[in-house]
Parts: structure tokens; sequence; C-alpha cells
């Protein structure tokens, strides 16, 4: 009796194990409506604090260009986008339907079908960095189960007001509803580290208090929505030489704070 238990709880435990894949369809744009909303700011030295209202809306379009060595070849393009920093229209392409954003990069992704973005070559160069925040979607374990937990990280990355260091975020699998499997994804990293830019030392403070949620269709094998916010309060310390006394240096705090709230909708 108890070997029956046994085989029948490890039989309804792989029944219940999950193996997710993306599936983007082959020379057919996959496309996202993006909406970014919030504030941006940094003060440095002994200067007044400038924070920024930031209001962006643009449409992703993902397009399968073909399977290489197991690799799905993925060109990203943003179109009918609207930008606005201070309620400033910094671009406004709404009305066309093929101008591309000039600030939100044009690039080629060869991704897994699990997800994991192996390589990311720049088209169009755009103002913004966007490609680092592609790695904030799911790359999923090879199988799963309720409960599942894994983490995953942005590599150190440019911002307009200066660099973002590394930031580490946890994803939480919460089990399937009809085709849709519900992800839950967290930060409460307090960041300390030490960089070396352009031979001065830099050292970094601060926290990343992010988290979101992410709905996957297994039946097409697309993320259909995402929701979250990022909150991040970043303090750096460099070391700049003294004018005045050779050898000495002088440190100059500098912080950087984002909060913005954002979401992905497929169309």
């Amino acid at each position: 009796m108890k070997k029956i238990v046994i085989i029948l709880f490890g039989f309804a435990f792989f029944a219940y194990a999950e193996t997710l894949k993306y599936q983007f369809p082959m020379l057919k744009n996959t496309v996202y409506n993006v909406k970014v909303n919030g504030t941006a700011g940094w003060s440095s030295f002994n200067e007044k604090p400038v924070t920024f209202k930031i209001k962006a809306d643009f449409q992703m379009e993902l397009l399968n260009l073909g399977e290489s060595d197991g690799l799905c070849q993925i060109k990203l393009t943003a179109k009918k986008s609207k930008i606005l920093v201070n309620d400033d229209i910094f671009e406004d392409t709404t009305s066309s339907e093929t101008e591309i954003s000039a600030y939100v990069p044009q690039m080629l992704l060869q991704i897994e079908k699990s997800g994991k973005i192996r390589k990311t070559t720049i088209l169009k160069k755009g103002l913004l960095d966007f490609a680092p925040f592609l790695n904030m979607f799911p790359v999923f374990p090879e199988t799963m189960k309720l409960g599942s937990r894994w983490s995953q990280k942005i590599e150190s990355f440019n911002f307009p007001s200066g660099r973002i260091p590394q930031l580490e975020f946890t994803y939480l699998y919460e089990g399937k509803s009809g085709n849709n499997h519900r992800i839950q994804f967290l930060s409460n990293q307090i960041i300390k580290q030490t960089m070396n830019q352009q031979g001065a030392e830099v050292k970094i403070t601060g926290k990343n208090t992010s988290d979101g949620e992410i709905l996957f269709d297994s039946a097409i094998g697309l993320i259909t929505k995402t929701t979250g916010k990022m909150n991040l309060d970043v303090s750096y310390m460099f070391q700049v030489p003294d004018p005045d006394r050779k050898g000495r240096f002088i440190p100059v705090p500098m912080r950087i704070h984002l909060n913005l709230n954002f979401s992905f909708n497929l169309i």
C-alpha cells in the first residue's frame, strides 16, 4: 500500500510539472503595446536634485526571421511611439504606419526557445538603451511546478543620467489557469558594488525594490501581458583627482532614482 501511495504521488508530481517554451510565429509580426509612466531623477555634489516626469507609449514589433542552431532570429522594432518628458513631446510617430522610433533602438536578438537571449545586435541606434530590460522577461527552467523559483540578472547598462549597476530579480511560478501561466517577479536587492571607470574607483550603494506579474499563454507560446514597477535608488561615490594637490582625490557623490510603472500587452 505504501509503495502505491509513493508511486501515485510521484506520478502526480511529474504530471503537474510544466515545460514552457516560446513560439514566435515565422515571418509574422508579434506586436505588443508598451507603456512606461513615472519619474526619473538625479543629483550630484551640492547641486539641487533634478526630477523628470516620463511617459512613453509605443508598439513593439517582434519578427521571427528564422532559426539557426536552435536560436530564433528576432527583429525588434518600435513604431507608433509617443514619448513625453515633463509634458513636452520628444517624439510622436503615432500617425505613421512605417516610421521607426528614434528613441528606442531597432535590434536583432538571437534567443533560445527558453527565452534566454544569447546575442543582441543594434541595427539602428536609439537614444535609450532598451535592450537590458528585455532580460526581465522570464527564462524558463526545463521544468516547473507550483512554487518553483529561479533568479535572473540584468547586466550593468547605461542610462541617460548615469550607469545602472547589475540588477537581480527572483521569479515565482504561481500555476496555471486555462492556457495562462502566472509568474511573479520581484526584487529586494541591496546594492553594494565597487567599479572602475576611466581609472577611477566608484563605490555604488542603493536598493532595487521592483516587482510585477507576467501571464504566459502556453497554447501560442507567448507572453500575453506584463505589468510591473521598477524602483531604483542608487548612490555613487566617485574619487576625482584634486586639481590643487597631486596624488589626492576628492570624493564626489551622485544619486540616481527611478520610479517607473510599465506594461506590455499583446495586441
